[in-house]
């Protein structure tokens, strides 16, 4: 009968919605994996590992590298990353003189001390190719917010974990556990209040649960604490 029939047009459309969102979701998850990848293989700046701390967290000793970075006053450090991120991907990307379009490379790096109040000035900036130098470095544009300045060798203690771009509550959090670790090591932050955001993955085409996310502060760089391992 007529109830029989569109139960049965019922059902099948219900299997072909099935199907295409599967689909979908296959090929979402497929881009998701290339845009993984291609972040991984990405420039980054060179470090060697110290040691292992506990609670997950890695003590790193950098090279020095540059960067281009922007300052923004907001409220959050997830605030200020949509603003500051757009700011130094244009002159990355050939807003800059002479328009020369340079690779993006990994991290995308986040600085904020909030003892200056809230709101906090955010420090954003992407890290320049190995290739180039102060001198060589394109430069940006006149009126245009950002600065091209070296980050000196440092010694830092990271934590990585998986997920979106966290949130406040989220990177204190782990900003406490990189300082218990830290503590229980003998050793001290640089810095009572800054703290340092890396993003390797995007946050729109990457799948969150792929995405690498560290938190950081810099460590007091002395050789008797380093021997210490």
């Amino acid at each position: 009968g007529l109830g029989g029939s569109w139960g049965m047009a019922s059902s099948i459309l219900g299997r072909i919605l099935a199907i295409v969102l599967a689909v979908a979701a296959a090929g979402r998850l497929g881009l998701g994996v290339i845009a993984y990848r291609t972040a991984n293989a990405l420039e980054r700046p060179s470090y060697s590992v110290v040691r292992q701390l506990g609670g997950g967290v890695e003590l790193r000793r950098y090279s020095p590298y540059l960067i281009a970075e922007t300052s923004v006053r907001a409220d959050s450090m997830r605030e200020a990353s949509g603003k500051g991120f757009r700011e130094v991907a244009g002159y990355v990307f050939g807003k800059n003189r002479p328009a020369t379009k340079m690779a993006m490379t990994a991290p995308v790096r986040m600085s904020s001390d909030p003892r200056g109040g809230v709101p906090s000035t955010t420090r954003v900036s992407f890290v320049l190719e190995k290739s180039y130098s102060r001198r060589t470095a394109p430069a940006p544009l006149r009126g245009q917010d950002v600065r091209v300045r070296s980050v000196a060798p440092h010694l830092l203690a990271a934590r990585s974990f998986s997920g979106p771009p966290p949130s406040e509550k989220r990177v204190s959090s782990e900003r406490q556990r990189v300082l218990d670790a830290l503590s229980a090591a003998g050793l001290r932050p640089a810095s009572d209040g800054e703290t340092l955001l890396y993003g390797y993955h995007d946050p729109f085409i990457t799948p969150s649960f792929m995405r690498k996310n560290e938190v950081a502060v810099r460590v007091e760089d002395s050789a008797a604490e380093v021997r210490a391992s």
